[in-house]
């Protein structure tokens, strides 16, 4: 059993009672892993290594202040439907300075380049057909603020509990 980390930020419980039902419908096996998230680093450093990156990560917390994150309609990639944050630079801005930190993960493992498209997925899909026929719900912008971090554990794309290892702070 390999253990995969990941740095994200959890969704307030306004925006969970929104997101919830969405992926009961459109992404049960993520929502059984880990609530509605925003995903700063993925994957992270090995589990072995979680316990000496702590000790970074806070360094870096230390010097973020809390900041709103809104979001407001959705968007998508292939296979993916998301809620879309209105202003992603502060949530890039914290990728970023995590980051800089710890090189080595680029977000999904580089697939994508090194940088991050901040967003709070919905719904996972098989194929193109699948994904344009669903209907999402309408909702009105909403904000919440980020103050803190999880780092979390679990078993990639087994759908099983992903576990919180450590919660950080932001200063403030």
């Amino acid at each position: 059993m390999i253990l995969s980390t990941a740095v994200v930020i959890f969704a307030s419980h306004q925006v969970q009672a929104i997101a919830t039902p969405i992926m009961r419908q459109y992404a049960l096996e993520s929502l059984i892993r880990v609530p509605a998230h925003i995903t700063l680093m993925f994957p992270f450093v090995p589990y072995e290594q979680l316990d000496e990156a702590v000790h970074t990560i806070q360094s870096i917390c230390s010097n973020i202040a809390p900041f709103d994150i809104t979001l407001s309609g959705y968007g998508q990639f292939p296979g993916v439907i998301f809620m879309q944050p209105a202003n992603p630079e502060p949530i890039k801005a914290v990728f970023h300075e995590f980051y800089d930190s710890f090189p080595l993960y680029p977000p999904y493992g580089g697939a994508f380049g090194n940088n991050l498209h901040p967003h709070l997925t919905v719904g996972e899909f098989k194929n193109e057909d699948e994904q344009r026929s669903v209907w999402l719900p309408d909702y009105a912008p909403i904000t919440f603020q980020a103050e803190r971090i999880h780092l979390i554990y679990g078993i990639h794309r087994e759908p099983l509990p992903w576990l919180t290892h450590s919660v950080i702070q932001f200063a403030g």
